[in-house]
């Protein structure tokens, strides 16, 4: 319990102890440890560790979500939830969320979690809260990537998507071969695995067993390597 209350604590003060310590956001580690990266593009060190056990985790511009084994956690506390891994759509003072695992949607909120009805085919890779509606980035037929409405209508197709897929706000980032694509920007990254939401700003990209952090914002796109952590 120690290490969830360090956590909430963090998060809640994350905009003080930024006047001082500029930070990119937080980063989960090869360890299953959620730190926040201090300074700035290139320039960066790692916090002490934060919350331990994490599978997932996401922050928005207000607040930290982070996934157990069978629980989301952020500063009000713990709420139960279905196992595995969690991918989160920041709403406001809110977030959807997707269970992989289970196959299912839910809505946190206050510290509680709403199951919400859904009926998504394919392997959903991420979602998006868009404009007071969720969209979800889903691969079919092994290779195809679409983005799609809650009610499956399309939105979108990726056709040279390989590797993760994240929907950010007005655009997507993939991984296509050796490299990753973000609107009509490409940068060299080969072993792509995954993507997690660092910040309003940034993404941590993991690749080749290494962690890097993504600059997201349109016209200032930079990847720079995370510094590593013992295992």
């Amino acid at each position: 319990m120690k290490i969830i209350v360090a956590f909430a604590i963090c998060t809640g003060t994350w905009a003080q102890t930024g006047v001082d310590r500029p930070q990119l956001g937080k980063m989960l580690d090869a360890n299953g440890a959620v730190r926040t990266v201090y300074g700035i593009a290139a320039s960066v060190m790692l916090g002490d560790v934060e919350m331990s056990g994490v599978i997932s985790s996401a922050c928005s511009k207000a607040f930290c979500l982070a996934k157990t084994e069978t629980s989301i956690v952020s500063a009000m506390g713990s709420v139960d939830t279905p196992a595995g891994p969690a991918m989160f759509a920041f709403d406001g003072d809110s977030a959807f969320v997707w269970f992989p695992r289970s196959r299912q949607l839910a809505k946190w909120h206050d510290g509680v979690l709403d199951v919400l009805d859904s009926s998504i085919e394919g392997e959903v890779l991420s979602i998006r809260a868009s404009a007071g509606s969720l969209e979800f980035a889903v691969r079919r037929f092994k290779k195809d990537v679409w983005i799609v409405k809650l009610d499956g209508g399309g939105v979108g197709f990726l056709p040279h998507s390989t590797g993760p897929v994240m929907l950010i706000p007005g655009g997507v980032v993939y991984a296509a071969k050796g490299e990753i694509a973000i609107r009509d920007v490409r940068l060299p990254l080969e072993e792509v695995t995954a993507f997690h939401q660092m910040s309003v700003n940034y993404l941590q990209v993991r690749a080749g067993g290494l962690d890097y952090s993504l600059r997201i914002d349109s016209g200032r796109e930079t990847l720079f390597q995370l510094p590593g952590v013992s295992q």
